[in-house]
């Protein structure tokens, strides 16, 4: 049996190292994930990832992925091929040193001659026999990603995982599958998974990742999360329509695949994305600009005066900001984000009393919401109702436990009301959580 840290396999980390010893072949790239274009200006067919070489797929026919399945570590004369390589009985139960070597350097030469069926062929009989070969279903894991059969491509990159816990780019292309099989909680979970542990200084990958995450986060109506990640694309000045789409849908707060949006929503989605990239790389009076127009020609629609708002409040102009959040308001009264952003510049400019109502209004609005119930306790802790402000900012610790500045406004609360116990829980909890932002915020822009 062919253990994860075996000298003839090296891991998947040792992967990496692949890229460097065929880098001079003169293979052509197709790795596309899901999203050409991604990285360029302009479209493109094929882009390099993962840190490998890897062949354009051909259509794969009629080879069956073989999984091991139960426990992972059990192997018998079930698992060996139909037809065991010369001089290996169908009874063993492992391969020699000799065949496993011959036998892997036969799928690498079909792999990188672009002989896909024959590779996905030599790849399954191999792991037929080791099934703890981590590397052999990492190949086979991106051969059956390129060919678009992702269900088989996620099984077998939940086996790296399963061998390889600790590599990111396995966590990063499990999430990637479960992404295109619409497994969309998996995915989020496990995509984060893989940029917490490192993508292994693959800047491509590592971009992909962001993306993938960002348009789950929109879909998941995180929005400003969203917005995080993708602006590091036009920090980095990599505009591209795939990455257009996605800031319009979150700038529109839109939470829905935009392939179900009509031709025309389409093209307003696209141009709002244009803005909000044109925010990120600082293009201040462009962007004033083109909101302007944007708004005055789509006004009626949800979230544009809302969009054009958070650009003002961004460009330093609260008050212009704030009569744009109140016609958003006008169009719909229960606009809990719009409710927030006034209550919130209320409290930043001193005006409590005045920012009340919009906070409460959100909160009825939206009792899930605890940026609702967070508002409320600041303005509370400010009007020093102590015990009121405190009872909201739990119930906002409650649903968001992992925010750290409401755990920094209530350890103030509690250290008003004379509760230096919980003040200084709630400090060191806000202080640990802020280390983990920090990091998160660094990852927007450069993974580690």
């Amino acid at each position: 049996m062919r253990s994860q840290a075996s000298s003839r396999t090296g891991g998947v980390p040792s992967l990496f190292s692949l890229a460097g010893k065929r880098r001079n072949r003169s293979l052509p790239l197709s790795f596309r994930l899901s999203t050409c274009g991604l990285f360029c200006h302009g479209p493109v067919k094929t882009m390099p990832t993962l840190g490998l070489i890897i062949p354009t797929i051909l259509p794969v026919l009629g080879f069956s992925l073989l999984l091991v399945q139960g426990a992972a570590q059990q192997k018998s004369a079930s698992l060996a091929p139909d037809n065991p390589p010369p001089g290996l009985s169908p009874g063993a139960i492992s391969l020699s040193e000799g065949e496993f070597e011959r036998l892997k350097k036969q799928a690498e030469n079909a792999r990188n001659s672009n002989q896909i069926p024959e590779a996905v062929r030599l790849y399954q009989q191999i792991l037929g026999w080791e099934p703890e070969w981590a590397e052999g279903w990492w190949y086979l894991g991106t051969l059956h990603y390129e060919a678009d059969r992702y269900t088989r491509a996620e099984s077998a990159f939940r086996r790296v995982t399963s061998l390889e816990p600790s590599s990111g780019p396995a966590w990063a292309m499990l999430g990637l599958c479960e992404f295109r099989t619409q497994q969309y909680a998996a995915a989020l979970d496990h995509l984060v998974k893989g940029r917490a542990l490192g993508i292994g200084g693959n800047e491509d990958l590592a971009r992909v990742v962001r993306y993938h995450q960002a348009v789950l986060f929109t879909l998941g109506r995180q929005f400003e999360a969203a917005l995080e990640l993708l602006n590091g694309f036009a920090v980095e000045h990599r505009e591209s329509e795939t990455v257009l789409d996605a800031l319009g849908m979150a700038v529109l707060r839109i939470p829905a695949p935009i392939e179900k949006l009509s031709g025309e929503q389409k093209e307003m989605v696209r141009q709002f994305g244009k803005v909000a990239f044109l925010t990120g790389e600082r293009r201040m009076a462009e962007s004033r600009k083109m909101y302007a127009e944007l708004e005055a020609r789509f006004r009626s629609l949800p979230n544009v005066s809302y969009a054009y708002a958070v650009f003002l409040l961004a460009d330093k102009e609260p008050d212009q900001a704030i009569s744009f959040f109140k016609n958003e308001l006008e169009r719909d009264p229960n606009h809990v984000a719009a409710l927030l952003q006034v209550a919130l510049s209320a409290v930043d400019s001193g005006k409590f009393e005045e920012g009340f109502p919009y906070a409460s209004r959100a909160v009825a609005a939206d009792p899930e919401n605890f940026a609702g119930y967070y508002t409320l306790g600041r303005i509370y802790v400010e009007l020093n109702e102590l015990s009121k402000a405190i009872e909201m900012l739990e119930k906002a610790a409650k649903i968001a436990p992992e925010v750290p500045t409401v755990h920094f406004v209530l350890s103030r609360a509690y250290a008003r009301a004379k509760r230096p116990a919980d003040a200084a829980r709630a400090r060191a909890e806000f202080s640990r959580l802020e280390q983990l932002d920090k990091k998160r915020r660094g990852e927007a822009t450069g993974e580690r």
